[in-house]
């Protein structure tokens, strides 16, 4: 843009009939709105625009005594050929129970059941402690997708009800409680809701939609966070990289874009990608809010943020 007045240019065109009212001592429209306006001076300006507030949580590193390792989550035919079983790879740190639901909800008492028990039951398999362990549901106990509506497997139904789930309960021997007792986590149970989902070849796989830790009675629902490992992890050094805002290489990352969960800035970085993108830097998506998240990396094992 060009500046009025410069040589050889048009003069400027006068100002509009609102802005020419105050040399008569007229209040223009929003005199009212800028209080700090006087007649014969020029008029203020609207303020620039400020970002959105940041949403802040405290969160908590727990140990969550399983680890299900989300990329090995899978169906496998039965030996019959007509049903499919729930397999997936996991660690444990204590021993536990795995307890599979088809169709599952939670009722009032947040308790999960199977909505279609008559048809399909839940089945409890017992594991023992340790890692790289594999897990797949007994022969026979699988479900038949042909029996139902491609609707009802790949969506969620009507009252919350899930195609399928699994509750893990992970035991904690008297011995552990006292080990622990400054967690307070002695009670824990983790359990992942899923939906399927239909290939390209026509057959079925799993993906986890929502999850469930309950600790000592109290229910947490699981954020996935990218990027919040490096800054959970108490181990890591103060020169390595990964921890740093991807924007000013310089202040450790605080703050999560959403909804695409990518922990990826500071503070002060997070306010100026407000107002001059407003996309996220890793993937691009617009942004939707923002989040700040303080992490307590007491607790050790495995982690999981929680937001109560």
């Amino acid at each position: 843009m060009g500046n009025f007045g410069s040589r050889g240019s048009a003069p400027p065109p006068p100002p509009p009939p609102a802005l020419q009212a105050h040399l008569h001592g007229v209040r223009p429209p929003y005199y009212n709105r800028y209080s700090g306006w006087s007649p014969g001076a020029a008029p203020l300006m609207p303020p620039l625009g400020v970002p959105a507030p940041v949403e802040r949580h405290r969160t908590v590193a727990v140990h969550a005594g399983i680890n299900i390792k989300g990329n090995s989550l899978r169906l496998e035919s039965d030996d019959d050929g007509r049903g499919l079983l729930l397999a997936f790879s996991f660690d444990a740190d204590a021993p536990g129970s795995i307890t599979v639901y088809f169709f599952a909800q939670e009722d009032e008492e947040l308790t999960l059941k199977a909505t279609k028990e008559n048809l399909l039951k839940p089945v409890t398999v017992a594991f023992n402690k340790g890692h790289d362990q594999e897990f797949k549901q007994p022969c026979g106990t699988g479900i038949n997708v042909s029996q139902f509506e491609e609707s009802e497997l790949t969506k969620i139904g009507e009252g919350g009800v899930f195609p399928v789930a699994f509750k893990v309960d992970v035991a904690v021997s008297s011995n552990q409680e006292l080990e622990r007792a400054h967690e307070d986590e002695a009670s824990k149970c983790l359990v992942k809701f899923a939906i399927l989902v239909k290939k390209d070849n026509a057959e079925y796989g799993v993906r986890i939609v929502q999850q469930i830790l309950w600790v000592n009675g109290a229910r947490y629902v699981l954020q996935e966070i990218y990027g919040i490992g490096n800054t959970a992890d108490e181990n890591n050094h103060e020169d390595e990289s990964g921890k740093e805002c991807v924007i000013c290489l310089s202040e450790p990352r605080d703050t999560t874009v959403l909804p695409c969960r990518h922990m990826c800035l500071c503070q002060e970085c997070a306010q100026l990608l407000r107002l001059q993108s407003n996309k996220c830097p890793i993937c691009r998506q617009p942004v939707g809010g923002l989040l700040e998240i303080e992490v307590d990396t007491e607790s050790g094992g495995h982690r999981k943020v929680l937001n109560s």
